[in-house]
């Protein structure tokens, strides 16, 4: 009688502790892990202090048991502060809590009608139900001694709680599963000390754990909540890939980009290339559901702790909106500074012309004015690009790209009726920045519009759904545009001996990209030239299972990159 209520003071000390933290502790970071421990206190303090109580008129069969209905009914609760104390909460759910609370509620009273004999030998569905019951238990023992290594794995593993303090906190249910056998094995005059003597090695274990190894604050599943929290709250996708090529697991960005089934796939399903062409890649383009992005890949190996390779993480880094900036600086840069320069060399000139007395018409004038227009046009240009590129999200809205498009030809035909404009687009609606694929729209078609000298001199606009979205073809059968100038605006970059002459097409492409789009140019069957703008839809969630459309790894030091 005396083990027992030691017992049972321990346990209920130590759940007066843990619901004075709990309350205490109530919404923030330790209560999850002060609720289930406080109620696995109050049980085993529960089953202590019954213990002396029912011990003399109860059978040594019904005394034997009092162990296995400790563990029983300790489990639910002390599993779920196991799971928490590891790192491992996210495992601990309402549904496989409820689950396992019926199981347990099953077995106790299975086995307490087998000591009570209700449930007899000589009954014909002893036999099945007690190897049903034996089963489930066993499951549950499993199920303990798992989580007690995941509590010992993560002591050892964390800096301040050593590894006599994990001990501490599993010591508790090792007694009692050990208590099980034990107890039911021993000679009928020794089960009640037998079981009082385990209940208080349980119940003095609690204290120990609370009081010396701050069970309810020092969690040392931080570690590993840590590590978790980085790779899933990264804003760069996360690929872990098996030594097969196969996607094993993937965190919240990369389930965003390339769908929430990218677990189980293949690598070069998701990205369309394999493990070697991203480690020895730069840059990587691809579309995604976010529309057409380009990455920077990283990859390493993951080995064991003999250093075997296991297989690889894929992080891919978003470097799109960079690149956009870094050239943004750099060809209004040359542009300005180019063609400003050149504009005042021309201004100079006339100016001196004039100063000489050698011309004093007014076709100098307005030579000049026509220079100076050009200088502010571009100026203008300049000026939109800086405001509508930084952040296309900001301004998303329900666009009709039918509407748009026909409202942009209009606006730019209006200023050239000798160019005849034909339009033919479907009506559909897409989530994105309005004013910015105006822009972009406005560029191509003025350029298609003021350029174009043939002789029909005609444009037509074209738009069809295809796989990755919406595509908008402008289309003339003017001059075309210059090899070299495309060349320059489809590589990324300007060199000092191949370098555009113009804003509109940098900016069509930045605003492109910026809406998560590409653009690309091939010959028109007018005869020109056919801008291509291809446009993300926001509702496509994953890339094709052939591959992604368009994906382009390049390898280091390709195309200058």
């Amino acid at each position: 009688m005396v083990l027992s209520v030691l017992a049972g003071v321990c346990a209920t000390w130590t759940a007066v502790v843990a619901a004075q933290a709990l309350q205490a502790d109530e919404g923030r970071a330790q209560a999850d892990l002060a609720g289930p421990f406080c109620l696995a206190s109050a049980v085993l303090a529960g089953c202590a202090l019954a213990h002396p109580v029912v011990a003399g008129p109860l059978s040594a069969n019904v005394i034997s048991i009092v162990p296995l209905v400790a563990f029983l009914l300790v489990f639910v609760p002390w599993n779920a502060f196991a799971f928490r104390y590891a790192g491992r909460g996210r495992l601990v759910t309402r549904r496989r809590t409820a689950t396992l609370a019926a199981v347990t509620a099953l077995l106790v009273v299975v086995y307490g009608l087998v000591a009570v004999g209700v449930l007899r030998p000589a009954q014909d569905y002893y036999a099945s139900v007690l190897l049903g019951a034996s089963t489930l238990l066993l499951g549950l023992v499993a199920l303990t001694f798992l989580s007690a290594g995941l509590v010992l794995l993560a002591a050892y593993r964390h800096e301040r709680v050593p590894l006599t303090g994990g001990l501490a906190v599993v010591v508790p249910v090792v007694v009692l599963v050990a208590a099980i056998q034990v107890v039911s094995l021993s000679s009928f005059l020794t089960r009640d000390l037998l079981a009082a003597l385990h209940l208080l090695a349980a119940s003095a274990a609690l204290p120990v754990a609370v009081a010396r190894y701050d069970a309810l604050e020092a969690r040392p599943g931080t570690a590993t909540l840590g590590e978790r929290a980085v790779v899933e709250d990264l804003n760069e996708a996360v690929l872990v890939v098996d030594a097969t090529g196969d996607v094993v697991r993937s965190n919240q960005q990369a389930d965003r980009l390339f769908g929430a089934d990218a677990t189980g796939r293949s690598l070069s399903d998701i990205t369309g290339a394999g493990i070697e062409a991203l480690q020895a890649a730069d840059t990587h383009e691809q579309w995604t559901a976010q529309g057409h992005r380009r990455f920077d890949p990283r990859v390493s190996t993951i080995r064991t702790d003999h250093g075997q390779p296991l297989g690889r993480t894929v992080t891919l880094i978003d470097v799109t909106d960079r690149e956009i900036l870094e050239q943004r600086i750099q060809v209004l840069n040359r542009i300005l500074r180019h063609n400003i320069r050149n504009g005042l060399d021309v201004i100079n000139a006339r100016v001196e012309t004039a100063v000489d007395g050698e011309d004093q018409s007014d076709d100098l004038l307005a030579g000049v004015l026509s220079v100076t227009d050009d200088i502010e046009r571009m100026s203008a240009k300049a000026r939109r690009i800086e405001k509508l590129t930084p952040d296309s999200s900001a301004g998303a809205s329900e666009v009709d790209i039918a509407d748009l498009v026909s409202t942009v030809v209009v606006e730019v035909a209006d200023a050239r009726p000798d160019v005849t404009t034909a339009v033919d687009v479907p009506s559909r609606t897409l989530s994105l920045d309005r004013e910015l694929l105006a822009f972009g729209l406005r560029n191509v078609v003025e350029n298609a519009v003021e350029h174009n000298e043939g002789p029909s001199r005609r444009v037509e606009v074209r738009g069809a759904e295809v796989s990755s979205g919406v595509r908008v073809v402008v289309a003339d059968d003017g001059p075309g545009v210059p090899e070299t100038e495309w060349r320059v605006v489809e590589a990324g970059r300007e060199e000092a001996t191949d370098h555009a002459t113009s804003l509109g097409l940098w900016g069509t492409k930045w605003a492109v990209q910026t809406l998560g789009g590409e653009l690309s140019l091939r010959e028109s069957d007018l005869g020109g030239t056919a801008v291509v703008i291809d446009l993300p839809v926001a509702d496509r969630r994953a890339v094709s299972a052939e591959g992604p459309p368009d994906s382009q790894t390049r390898r280091h030091g390709a195309d200058g990159q």
